[in-house]
C-alpha cells in the first residue's frame, strides 16, 4: 500500500502535468477532460488524477462538466479577466505601497531591474516561456517585498490562472514590449522614491493590460488561435 507521502507526490505530479497541458493550450478552453483519458496519457492511476482535477477546479482552470462528463477546461472570459486583474491591482499596488513605506532596498530594486531586463532579452530572443516567467517574476517580486504574508498567499492563487492568460498575449506581440516598458515606468518612480506616482504607474499598467486582454478575447481568440498557441508553446525551447 502506498503511504500518504507517496500519494501526495503522485497528486502533485498529476496536478503539474495537467496544469501545464492547460496553460500550454494542449487542452484548450471549453474542451471536455476525461480522467480516464488523462490516466492513459500520464500513465497513472485514477485516484491521483481525480484529486489533481479537484485541485485544478479549485484553482479555476477546470469545472465539473456534469454526470458522466468528468471535467471541462474553463473558458477565458472578459468577466474572468476583469476579476483577476482587479484582484491583482488590489494586491500589487498595496504591496508596492507597503514596500515603499518600509523603504525598498538597493538590492530589491536591482532585483526588479534585473528581472525586467531578462524579460526584455528573452522577448527579443523569442523565448516565449522564459519571457512569460520573467514577466510574472517581476510582479511576484513586487508582492514579495511588500512583506504581507496573507496578501502573498492570496496572490499565489491568482498566478495559476495568470500563467494561462498571459500566453494569450502572444497573439499580439506588441503587448510584451508594452509590459516591460510599463515596468520601467514603475521602476523609475521607485528610484525617485515617489510612492504615489509609482502606485499610479502600476495601476495604469494593470488596467491597460486588462483592457488589452479583453480586446484579445473579443477579437482574436478562436479555436484556430488556441491551436497556434499550442504549437508555439510546444515548439518553444525556453522552458
Amino acid at each position: 500500500m502506498e503511504g500518504t507521502e507517496s500519494k501526495k507526490t503522485l497528486v502533485e505530479i498529476a496536478y503539474e502535468k495537467i496544469r501545464n497541458k492547460i496553460c500550454d493550450f494542449e487542452l484548450y478552453p471549453g474542451q471536455d477532460v476525461s480522467d480516464f483519458t488523462l490516466c492513459k496519457e500520464l500513465g497513472m492511476s485514477r485516484t491521483p488524477v481525480r484529486q489533481a482535477l479537484v485541485q485544478l477546479e479549485h484553482d479555476g482552470l477546470v469545472k465539473n462538466a456534469g454526470v458522466g462528463k468528468s471535467y471541462q477546461v474553463s473558458e477565458i472570459t472578459e468577466e474572468e479577466i476583469a476579476d483577476i486583474f482587479e484582484a491583482r491591482e488590489a494586491v500589487e499596488v498595496s504591496s508596492l505601497r507597503l514596500a515603499m513605506d518600509r523603504g525598498i532596498t538597493r538590492e530589491e530594486l536591482e532585483s526588479l531591474e534585473r528581472i525586467n531586463l531578462n524579460m526584455e532579452q528573452q522577448n527579443e530572443a523569442g523565448n516565449i516561456k522564459l519571457q512569460f516567467r520573467f514577466d510574472q517574476g517581476f510582479h511576484n517580486c513586487l508582492v514579495l517585498i511588500g512583506g504581507n504574508k496573507r496578501m502573498r498567499h492570496f496572490y499565489e492563487t491568482l498566478v495559476v490562472q495568470l500563467n494561462r492568460m498571459r500566453v494569450l498575449s502572444y497573439l499580439e506581440s506588441s503587448y510584451q514590449k508594452k509590459a516591460y516598458n510599463d515596468h520601467r515606468a514603475v521602476l523609475e518612480q521607485i528610484r525617485r522614491d515617489n510612492k504615489e506616482e509609482a502606485a499610479k504607474a502600476l495601476s495604469h499598467h494593470l488596467r491597460t493590460s486588462k483592457r488589452d486582454y479583453c480586446n484579445l478575447i473579443q477579437n482574436k481568440v478562436s479555436l484556430d488561435a488556441y491551436g497556434i498557441l499550442r504549437l508555439l508553446m510546444r515548439e518553444n525551447t525556453g522552458a
